[in-house]
């Protein structure tokens, strides 16, 4: 086995710590999940280095708005061959019951995502090299994060993954663009040792990250969740995995939420840590509340916003992370107890009136949108 473009893959990268007791706690999961580091996506990639000029990228974009046409080229073909039919899994009362549920999280899924998904990201040195090399999220932190919950706010709307709809979209347009950065990192002087760049298994990660970690962060918030609504919210994120080019075999661990807790366990004892790239890229993350604050009430307040992400770092990620990732107002770890106490009531109150929670999803789906179109500044992401 090779990794892209013909650097040596052992089976174990070097960046794969505690092996032995990933062994012992995993069996042949550590193994299977140690191989995935080295792997990319190959169809994204024939794709990206198929494209030389405008008028191929225009054929992309073309495919992904109506569809295939017989005299695209070869990796095209191949590329939209795998996602124009949905596998058999998926199951579209899920998707929708995992969209609804996604968006009664409302504008705290921003602090959820932040605070926890990408700073628990951030915790592994080698999945953030990518960034680093390209510089993006340190030098534009506030945008960086926009597209990111443009991106989730596509995906969780109502049939967003049906084959036209946005969320299918952009979840191609990602991919493609991750394919351009793999070129691009490798030309850069990538380490091997990392694996390879925005391999199999960090982009699985990616998809623990939003929706296990959101679950459980919004849970830790005082929201509720049935079983079914837990169930369906990670079927919304794995199909969308499905799309954005993860293997299927991979997406096999997120076929339940106990599967994928346990697989979620392994991605985070197996992660060697941060490093210098890492601190720097929470510490853009961390000044983002001042960055955006526009009116005098927003840039008083965000002194405030800033503790309180701080408080949710340590309390959603633990001590361990956050302190090594170098997260300052460690005492405000406990904003969390009256945050949770304010969603538990309103939850009670959602769940004792008939018919509130299709309101409350949508009236919560309409502030997040706002609140991203707001970061955006109206000025639509291309994902290139």
């Amino acid at each position: 086995m090779t990794l892209v473009y013909g650097a040596p893959a052992p089976a174990f990268v070097e960046r794969y710590v505690n092996r032995t007791e990933a062994r012992k706690r995993f069996g042949q999961l550590a193994d299977e999940y140690a191989r995935f580091m080295t792997r990319t996506d190959p169809l994204a990639d024939e794709v990206a280095a198929w494209m030389r000029g405008s008028e191929r990228r225009e054929a992309f974009e073309r495919a992904v708005r109506s569809g295939i046409r017989a005299s695209d080229g070869a990796p095209l073909r191949k590329l939209f061959a795998s996602i124009d039919e949905r596998p058999t899994w998926v199951n579209a009362d899920a998707l929708a019951l995992g969209a609804q549920t996604y968006q009664r999280i409302g504008k705290s899924m921003m602090f959820i995502l932040s605070a926890w998904s990408l700073m628990n990201g951030y915790h592994s040195a080698p999945a953030v090299k990518p960034l680093a090399f390209t510089g993006q999220l340190e030098r534009m932190a506030p945008r960086r994060l926009a597209e990111t919950g443009r991106f989730i706010v596509a995906t969780i709307q109502r049939r967003a993954l049906e084959r036209f709809g946005e969320g299918f979209q952009i979840a191609l347009r990602v991919r493609l663009m991750h394919a351009f950065v793999r070129q691009r990192v490798w030309r850069a002087g990538w380490n091997p040792a990392w694996g390879a760049p925005i391999n199999q298994a960090d982009m699985a990660g990616t998809v623990v990250e939003f929706s296990l970690l959101v679950i459980a962060g919004a849970e830790m918030l005082g929201y509720h969740f049935t079983d079914d609504e837990r169930e369906a919210l990670l079927h919304l994120w794995r199909y969308s995995g499905f799309v954005s080019g993860v293997d299927e075999r991979l997406l096999e661990e997120l076929s339940s939420v106990p599967r994928g807790a346990r697989f979620a366990e392994l991605i985070d004892l197996v992660q060697p840590g941060p490093d210098d790239d890492s601190l720097a890229l929470a510490a853009a993350l961390r000044r983002v509340p001042a960055q955006v604050a526009e009116r005098p009430f927003e840039k008083a307040l965000a002194p405030l916003m800033l503790r309180v992400h701080d408080g949710l770092t340590y309390a959603f990620n633990g001590d361990e992370i956050a302190s090594a990732l170098q997260i300052p107002n460690r005492r405000w770890r406990h904003v969390v107890v009256p945050l949770r106490a304010v969603v538990r009531t309103l939850e009670r109150i959602r769940r004792s009136v008939p018919g509130s929670t299709r309101v409350v999803a949508s009236v919560n789906n309409r502030a997040v949108s706002s609140h991203i179109q707001g970061l955006l500044k109206g000025l639509e992401p291309t994902y290139r």
